[in-house]
């Protein structure tokens, strides 16, 4: 197949599959387009936001505005800090959200639109004013320096909430689109691909305008009040598009209801061993960053080239994440993801230790840094994709879709940053770079020109040796990531079976989940006994092009029969674990914990609970089986104390410990999303009154508006009453709760035969739905055909009638 034969069916698959995704894909193209396509916005707001936040190499604050390296520690110090009880808070909402918005899109906007006023007003604000208006010596240092640092503290703690939720709203958001793991890097490279676009713009124009406004000054606030702004409103325009066009897809039952406190979420991310292995590599390499400004030192401060030539190797530079980020999910396919991961990890320490071998030439420099971008962009698609991996597994391990406390548990573990984020700051002061240095802004003691001598090479190479000691400590950890692709393509289908289970249980029955679900169950007890075969690479000595491409082809096909035979085994041990003696025990526990019905938690007693768990960690714990046991007895204790903690709190005066009703709330959740119907329908009306001018209209319109902004408030209130009385009976009777669940589940399971038995008239309906929604499709396809066609024999009798008319 030629290249143009490749277009000409790629373009016939995207208008194909504009609609409807493609066999075994969950994403249309319509859906991808605006995904990747939005994501320009998304990353013009996420640009501004990054830059702005205090960090301790923000040159912005530091040379721009003009903020010391010390006291920008102590205000990083500070917003870190901060930002625990309010990742914490984002995390509760996104884990217990609810609605047909789903769990990250509604925060496009609602956080999307604030971070861009912010940053718009970070960098308007006049600091400078601030000498002038207060004049006066405040905590030893000038009132306005310390007003100034105040303000940019302040900016910083409204971005910490507002942009790190549009942020992980945005960025998080491929990990429920689709369950396809393969699917997620692919869509990961066309996003990162588009909207790397949004950076390269924000790198071209910034020089651009410091040429003309600052003399090539970078860090003159001028530069980005007059860009910012700019940025901010095409961002927000581009997002809109990301929240109209897209749909989550969590792969769990219909009648799922989530409801999980602040605490479990985070023993269960707790829990989670490759969550800690990923965090652990960004702990670890956090001195990797100490290269980052090189390239802007020797710009500014080397003054080795012109503006024009810093924005064209700016540009250059962020060309170089373009080919990374198309080559990484081909190199993920062929090797997976760890193996990557590792492989551009090593590479990132020989580029950034080969800066040292021509610091003075901004030429080198750039090669340097070119080829670590190059290999550092692979992840920015195997970093999200192996975190979507870690909640499928997260999901599968707890049987809760738990997404905003990985954040949360992140940014609590960034308590260990604060000490090594000291580093880069303490050794820049060593040097002379701080405030009071005898410059007007600490940073300029680097200028070859005007500052100290050999004081920038000097720096560079200390920054230059500390990043390459951080990239090789960043690669440690992925040596003991062992979640391959296979098993998250186990993972997946066992979700995909638990849901039919739960949903067939309370009568809630999707015809293509079932059939999906049930070919999934055949197949692996047809391929479960299989031996796998030995996959040999002899098709490489051959020398026949045909006899190779169908030799490399039964190769391929081997190692594709051998991974459905693993799967196999993962998806029949699912199947088939109550019959084991670890689950007939895990049984016989929480049967006894039902048979003794909710009334006998209130009769619990503390003391005796506590003894049972110093009992569980006493058990042994030498053999896999032994740890799997005391395990169990142990998490079975602690919702025990955690049950008579709350009945002591909730419970102690008579109250009654019962299931509440879910009626009151589901009419409550109605409610509020008939409320957001009808607020977009009367939003839509309103910009169309406004363009029509009919001030009578929109002033009842408004008047309309205000109404259900009233009522939406009063359901609020009601949700959030109905659902702390929800919350404090899961705390109180948590084991019952638990046992529930899993006596439940093995009842289930048992329903095999019964759904079988309904196979093949879902699967019937199932096909009839899809032949109808190709034939709608085609017709649909037709017509559009039908219209151009006529628009284009419209087009061509108009030029030809004024051909006749000039003759």
């Amino acid at each position: 197949m030629n290249l143009s034969q490749k277009v000409k069916g790629a373009v016939s698959d995207v208008k194909t599959y504009w609609k409807i995704p493609k066999l075994g894909r969950y994403m249309t193209y319509k859906e991808i387009a605006a995904y990747a396509g939005g994501g320009i916005g998304a990353y013009f707001i996420i640009t501004l936001g990054s830059t702005l936040l205090v960090s301790t190499q923000n040159m912005v604050v530091g040379g721009a505005i003009g903020v010391s390296p010390t006291d920008m520690y102590i205000l990083y110090l500070i917003s870190t800090l901060a930002n625990i009880p309010l990742t914490g808070i984002r995390a509760n909402i996104i884990d217990n959200t609810r609605g047909k918005g789903g769990k990250y899109r509604p925060y496009i906007l609602s956080m999307g639109i604030p971070t861009a006023l912010i940053a718009i007003a970070y960098v308007w604000f006049p600091y400078e004013a601030m000498y002038n208006l207060f004049p006066n010596m405040l905590f030893g240092k000038e009132a306005g320096y310390v007003i100034k640092c105040a303000m940019v503290l302040l900016f910083s703690l409204l971005l910490q909430f507002f942009f790190n939720f549009f942020n992980d709203a945005y960025t998080n958001l491929i990990h429920v689109l689709s369950p396809n793991t393969q699917e997620r890097t692919d869509v990961l490279a066309i996003k990162s691909v588009i909207y790397s676009l949004a950076p390269s713009i924000v790198n071209i124009v910034l020089p651009i305008i410091a040429q003309v406004v600052s003399n090539d000054n970078l860090y003159d606030i001028r530069v980005y009040r007059y860009s910012y702004p700019v940025f901010a409103l095409i961002g927000i325009a581009l997002t809109i598009i990301v929240y109209a066009n897209t749909e989550e897809k969590i792969v769990q039952a219909k009648t799922h209801t989530i409801q999980i406190s602040f605490m479990d979420s985070l023993r269960e991310v707790a829990k989670n061993k490759y969550f800690w292995i990923i965090a652990c590599a960004g702990w670890l390499g956090f001195l990797e960053s100490a290269y980052g400004a090189i390239l802007q030192w020797s710009y500014t401060y080397g003054h080795t080239c012109n503006g024009a030539t810093y924005a064209l190797i700016s540009t250059l530079t962020g060309n170089a994440s373009l080919w990374g980020m198309l080559l990484a999910p081909i190199c993920i396919r062929k090797w997976g993801k760890k193996k990557v991961l590792i492989g551009v990890n090593m590479f990132n320490v020989l580029f950034i230790a080969s800066m040292l071998l021509g610091m003075r030439n901004i030429w080198w420099l750039f090669a340097c840094v070119y080829l670590n971008w190059l290999v550092g962009a692979f992840e920015q698609i195997t970093t999200p994709a192996i975190q979507a991996d870690i909640r499928d597994y997260q999901q599968y391990r707890s049987g809760e879709r738990i997404d905003g406390m990985f954040a949360a548990v992140t940014t609590i573990g960034n308590i260990v940053t604060l000490l090594t984020s000291s580093i880069v700051p303490f050794i820049q002061k060593a040097y002379g770079v701080h405030d009071n240095n005898g410059y007007a802004k600490p940073f300029d003691i680097l200028d070859v020109d005007t500052g100290k001598p050999g004081l920038l090479y000097d720096m560079m190479t200390v920054m230059i040796i500390m990043a390459a000691i951080g990239a090789f400590m960043n690669v440690v950890p992925y040596f003991f990531y062992d979640l391959d692709e296979r098993h998250q393509k186990a993972i997946v289908r066992i979700l995909k079976i638990r849901a039919l289970f739960e949903d067939y249980a309370n009568g809630v029955l999707d015809d293509g989940n079932l059939v999906e679900a049930v070919d999934i169950i055949r197949d692996a007890k047809a391929l479960v006994n299989e031996k796998p075969q030995e996959a040999k690479r002899d098709y490489k000595s051959i020398k026949d092009k045909k006899q190779k491409k169908a030799a490399k082809k039964a190769y391929k096909d081997v190692l594709k029969r051998n991974e459905e035979i693993e799967i196999s085994k993962l998806v029949c041990a699912e199947l088939d674990k109550f019959e084991t003696p670890f689950y007939k025990m895990q049984l016989e526990a929480n049967r006894a914990v039902l048979d003794g019905g909710l009334s006998a938690l209130l009769e619990q007693d503390f003391g005796s609970v506590k003894k049972e768990l110093r009992q569980a960690k006493a058990m042994p714990k030498s053999t896999h089986e032994e740890r799997e046991y005391r395990k169990f007895a142990i998490e079975i204790a602690k919702k025990r104390i955690d049950s008579c903690r709350a009945i002591k709190e909730y419970y102690s005066n008579g109250e009654v410990l019962e299931a509440p009703d879910f009626t009151t709330l589901d009419e409550l959740f109605e409610r509020e999303d008939a409320c957001e119907m009808k607020l977009r329908e009367l939003n839509e009306m309103l910009t169309e009154a406004k363009k029509n001018k009919d001030s009578d209209e929109v002033k009842r319109i408004k008047g309309e508006i205000k109404a259900v902004l009233a009522e939406k408030k009063i359901i609020l209130k009601k949700e959030k009453i109905e659902m702390d009385m929800h919350a404090r009976y899961g705390r109180a009777a948590k084991p019952y709760i638990y046992a529930e669940k899993l006596v439940s589940q093995q009842e289930n399971y048992t329903h095999l035969e019964e759904i079988e038995s309904i196979y093949d008239e879902a699967k019937a309906r199932h096909e009839a739905k899809l032949a109808n929604d190709k034939a709608e499709l085609e017709r649909l396809k037709a017509e559009e055909d039908a219209l151009t066609a006529k628009l284009k024999a419209e087009k061509k009798a108009k030029k030809e009638a004024k051909k006749e008319a000039k003759k």
